[in-house]
């Protein structure tokens, strides 16, 4: 009968030791830390090299798998690269591995943050995506405008006296001095843009040296020459 119960008590300490699992903090959480790979990504945190730090913290997971101070240690890097899926699988497999870890409210804390700066990515109010269009229009404008000037100041000093002329007499109403932009619309190509002005496809290239023709965007300004 004692040895039944000996052999019991053996027994249940063996299930117990398996429903933890290999995760469950013991005394080898200190013995991560001493990892070759482990130290070379604090050093590597230390001199701000974040993506080689994060390597080498991968390379000790694929030594122990079970490493809660390397998934820690990746979670706060892959936070700090702005991969916040990435830093919550990590953030996660620390908690799993160290259940009684001394970060555990920080790392909840920034499990928070990471899935509410990831709701915040995929889903972007309509407002703030506007008002992008909008800067997005104006700058391209203040880029027109300045690709012109730079044209005109660097243009022969023939043509600078030239402008310097008084215009002659005339019944006809006065050009506008501003430069005439054209706000690309839906399907449009600089080929349409031209045709519709009256104007050469190059010209209207050369009037706009920073526009990839491959790439319009609606709502994007252009210069006409």
């Amino acid at each position: 009968m004692l040895l039944l119960r000996v052999m019991g008590n053996v027994a249940g300490v063996l299930a117990l030791a398996v429903c933890l699992g290999a995760c469950a903090p013991d005394d080898k959480h200190g013995d991560e830390q001493k990892d070759p790979h482990f130290q070379r990504g604090i050093a590597l945190v230390n001199s701000q090299d974040y993506k080689g730090a994060v390597e080498e913290f991968e390379k000790a997971l694929e030594t122990n798998p079970q490493s809660s101070a390397a998934h820690f240690e990746l979670g706060c890097l892959y936070d700090k690269l702005n991969d916040y899926a990435a830093a919550i699988y990590h953030y996660e497999q620390h908690l799993n591995c160290l259940r009684d870890s001394d970060d555990a409210q920080l790392v909840k804390d920034r499990i928070r943050g990471c899935k509410q700066e990831l709701a915040n990515s995929e889903f972007a109010p309509p407002a703030a995506r506007n008002l992008q269009r909008e800067v997005d229009r104006l700058t391209a404008e203040n880029l027109a405008l300045k690709d012109q000037l730079a044209a005109w100041q660097h243009a022969p000093a023939a043509n600078h006296s030239e402008a310097r002329k008084p215009a002659p007499l005339s019944d006809a109403p006065a050009a506008s001095s501003h430069p005439r932009l054209h706000v690309v619309k839906q399907r449009e190509t600089i080929s349409s843009i031209a045709v519709e002005y009256g104007v050469k496809a190059s010209a209207v290239l050369a009037a706009n040296p920073r526009v990839d023709p491959r790439r319009l965007r609606v709502g994007q300004s252009l210069a006409l020459p």
